[in-house]
């Protein structure tokens, strides 16, 4: 069955747009007198590349406004970080995965905010805005599997071919509470035909039979690098990510979506309740939701903008993961994951895990 997503479920629609030159801040914008904003988000190149397309500009639009960026690997390390901070916050924006910022929201890290504090809020698409208020998606991706097409000549149609015994030790899965290994555990359940909302027992048998497969479920180097230096065949990753290693291994790292369907990665950007430097933060979170910003960020790493006012050229169009109903996606449901993830992590680590030694 053929599905799609979007922020609460529903479909998304996103043209193909051409490029915008970055010419400015933002539609009239939102204002500060100065200050700083700290920022959580990811490390690695998604970090070095949102540096370049979006906070240099804003800061050369900003000068007088400082970004401190402090970076994690995963949705999952910024959520503990804030949650340490809750009672005092250092932090102002994050920006994470939607099934984790949804935790965010229910246990009041986050603040809502509207138009009148960030104006480029009215260009979001409805799909993408929180129907409560706290902060909507900046940008999409989907998950992807990623290979050597130096032993794989063909792009994979099916997610089988992990679990094919040629590959044992060749397989590179990012664990929960990783988003990778969270959507693995869903695409598992929808291959065995489960509904993932209703019990995991088949997924949970699949994965252990994976296991062995799977050289290590922290891949160091990452899962981009260690297929790209031959030490691992296929993995899990995102598409924007593989997009861009892809070029930069002259192609050696492909990117394919399996038939059986994927799932989307969307990120949230997000006003932490009680932020030191409120007035800043949302001038902040007031540019990344730009046209300039979201083109940017999409020709930099090949993430989808969630605005309807961002224009992609058609090479970065694309690249970019398609929300026009033409990918087969797997629901993720936020609000289920919310409060499922410790679950699904610590069947990982009791069950899947200790099966790779097996």
């Amino acid at each position: 069955m053929r599905r799609t997503i979007t922020l609460k479920g529903l479909v998304a629609t996103v043209s193909a747009f051409a490029l915008l030159a970055l010419a400015g801040c933002s539609n009239g914008g939102a204002s500060s007198d100065g200050g700083e904003v700290n920022i959580i988000a990811y490390s690695g190149v998604w970090e070095e590349q949102y540096r370049k397309a979006v906070i240099a500009p804003f800061q050369d639009a900003h000068p007088d406004i400082k970004i401190n960026y402090v970076s994690k690997r995963s949705s999952a390390e910024m959520l503990s970080a804030l949650q340490g901070q809750q009672s005092k916050p250092m932090t102002d924006v994050s920006i994470m995965d939607i099934s984790v910022s949804t935790s965010g929201n229910n246990q009041g890290i986050f603040e809502k905010f509207t138009e009148d504090q960030v104006p480029n809020l009215a260009n979001v698409k409805d799909e993408f805005l929180n129907a409560e208020g706290f902060g909507p998606a900046v940008n999409v991706d989907a998950v992807a599997l990623l290979y050597d097409t130096a032993v794989v000549s063909d792009a994979p149609t099916s997610w089988s071919v992990l679990w094919q015994p040629e590959y044992r030790g060749k397989v590179s899965v990012v664990a929960p509470p990783s988003l990778l290994g969270i959507s693995l555990t869903a695409i598992a359940s929808t291959m065995e035909g489960e509904d993932y909302t209703q019990s995991i027992e088949k997924a949970t048998s699949s994965l252990v039979e994976l296991a062995p497969n799977i050289s290590s479920f922290a891949p160091n180097p990452d899962e981009y690098q260690s297929i790209i230096t031959g030490q691992t065949v296929f993995g899990l990753g995102q598409n924007g990510r593989g997009q861009y290693y892809s070029d930069e291994s002259a192609g050696k790292l492909g990117v394919a979506f399996p038939d059986e369907g994927t799932a989307y990665q969307i990120n949230t950007i997000n006003l932490v309740k009680d932020a030191p430097n409120a007035e800043a933060a949302t001038a902040f979170i007031d540019y990344a939701l730009s046209a300039q910003a979201q083109a940017a960020f999409a020709e930099a790493l090949f993430y989808a903008p969630t605005v309807d006012n961002a224009e992609l050229s058609d090479a970065v169009a694309s690249r970019v993961v398609p929300t026009d109903g033409s990918l087969n996606i797997i629901p993720l449901d936020v609000d289920f994951l919310a409060a499922n993830r410790d679950a699904w992590t610590d069947m990982w680590k009791r069950t899947v895990i200790p099966a790779s030694q097996g």
